[in-house]
């Protein structure tokens, strides 16, 4: 699976977390479980069980899940499209394209 359908589902895993209770979790869960590459699910779920949330948005080159700022000049900025973590707090990060 490519990449960019990855980051997809990190961005739903994301929603589900945020605002999921409008949907029924266990079987959105099920499906992005079956969809998402399982090293990256395995991944989440450890970051998740530790930090409450495996996913993060870096708005204003800030990660959402941590705080900690990241320099414009930082890779992440410059490699859109493929599966970043956060260097401090290990959740998966999705770039935020209306404030970049």
């Amino acid at each position: 699976m490519k990449e960019s359908a990855q980051i997809r589902l990190l961005l739903k895993l994301y929603e589900l977390e945020t605002d999921g209770e409008a949907i029924d979790r266990a079987a959105v869960l099920e499906e992005i479980r079956e969809n998402l590459d399982p090293s990256i699910f395995r991944r989440y779920l450890k970051v998740k069980e530790r930090k409450g949330s495996g996913v993060a948005i870096l708005r204003d080159g800030m990660c959402s899940g941590c705080n900690m700022i990241y320099p414009d000049t930082h890779e992440v900025f410059r490699h859109d499209g493929f599966i970043h973590t956060c260097e401090f707090c290990g959740r998966f990060l999705i770039l935020d394209k209306d404030a970049a």
